[in-house]
């Protein structure tokens, strides 16, 4: 299999799984910064118990980690 239909297959999971476990937050902002969120949450849950300011949070330190990386290139 090459990679091109691996990630394929790997995004048509997430998108399977992301609408049968949460269809609201991935109807809103998508499968793919949805998962991000779960995933810098924690879980479905920790997300759910945060206030809404974390989330703006939850991004600013992922844009901050991107920055880093783009400068030391």
């Amino acid at each position: 299999m090459n990679l091109s239909e691996y990630r394929k297959n790997i995004y048509e999971y997430l998108v399977t799984k992301m609408n049968d476990i949460a269809p609201n937050l991935t109807s809103l902002i998508g499968e793919m910064v949805g998962a991000q969120l779960i995933s810098n949450a924690g879980s479905l849950s920790n997300l759910a118990k945060l206030p809404s300011s974390s989330l703006q949070i939850l991004g600013a330190e992922k844009l901050s980690f991107v920055i880093v990386l783009i400068l030391k290139q």
